[in-house]
Parts: C-alpha cells; sequence; structure tokens
C-alpha cells in the first residue's frame, strides 16, 4: 500500500468509526459490563480496524466488520476476566432496550449465563438486541450463516430446555 492509499484507508477508518463509536461502545459495555473496560476495548477496536484496514474492501457492510473485531475484542476480555455475569446483567440496563421485565430479566440473565458459552451469549446479543441477521453475524464471526443460524437454534433450544426445567 502506498503512503497516499495508506491515508485515504486511514481516514475511511476513522469516518467509519466516528459513525459507529457510539453503538460499538453500547455493545462493548453490554457484553463486558465495565465502562472503563469497555472504553480500552473500544480504543483497541479502533487499532485492530487500523491494522486489518486491507478487509475492510472485503466487507459487505463495514459497521459490521467493525461489531466483529469489537466482539473478538470483548470476548477475549471476558475470556480473561470472567466478566460475563455482568457483561449480561447490562443486556437489561435502562439505558438499552427492555428485552423483559426487571425480575425475570435476572433470572433470564442466569439462564443465560448457566447455559451458553461467552461465543454463544455473544451471538444471541448481536441476533435479538443489536438486530444483526445470521449472513452479517456470519461475516463478522468468520461463520457460514447457515452455522450461524444452527447455533442460534442450539442457543434458543437449550434456554427453551433450561426455562422447562
Amino acid at each position: 500500500m502506498t503512503v497516499s492509499e495508506e491515508s485515504l484507508a486511514s481516514a475511511r477508518i476513522e469516518s467509519l468509526f466516528a459513525a459507529n463509536e457510539r453503538r460499538l461502545g453500547q455493545f462493548l459495555v453490554q457484553m463486558v459490563r465495565d465502562r472503563a473496560l469497555a472504553e480500552d476495548l473500544l480504543q483497541e477496536t479502533f487499532l485492530a480496524a487500523l491494522r486489518g484496514v486491507e478487509r475492510l474492501a472485503e466487507a459487505d457492510r463495514p459497521d459490521a466488520w467493525l461489531f466483529g473485531i469489537a466482539r473478538r475484542k470483548a470476548l477475549e476480555s471476558l475470556r480473561r476476566s470472567g466478566r460475563m455475569r455482568r457483561a449480561v446483567e447490562r443486556l437489561w440496563d435502562h439505558r438499552s432496550r427492555e428485552v423483559v421485565a426487571p425480575v425475570a430479566a435476572v433470572e433470564f440473565m442466569d439462564v443465560l449465563e448457566r447455559t451458553l458459552s461467552p461465543d454463544d451469549r455473544s451471538l444471541v446479543i448481536l441476533r435479538y438486541v443489536y438486530d444483526f441477521d445470521a449472513p452479517q453475524i456470519a461475516e463478522l464471526t468468520g461463520r457460514s450463516p447457515a452455522a450461524v443460524r444452527k447455533r442460534l437454534e442450539r442457543a434458543r433450544g437449550a434456554l427453551s430446555r433450561e426455562y422447562q426445567e
């Protein structure tokens, strides 16, 4: 990449990041439930996007590409820190969309944490909180749309079975 191309690519990343920074930040806070950590992960996402700028051209949806980077950063952090319980609780924070009643939310958060892996929880969050569809989630996770649909189907089944017990 020439210096001119690199400058243009960096400017495109900066513009894309600025347009999605708030949503990415909210997603990261919901995933890790720690505002300071989410801010750090947001910066790591930006740096990773700059380093991987050549892959942006391949993305059908640039915002999904950024969410994929943010998702990977959050999962890495959760694996290191064990903060998943607080991340799931953040799904029902008053600033995010109400999914279920507060009492039911606490119960559901416990079930979600007990039942699903961090990876599957992130798929559920992306699908049902952020409204990404299977092809978009596939793009940002590196899976096929069919694999994403199957993982979501299994996650829903596991959650359903857990609730029926």
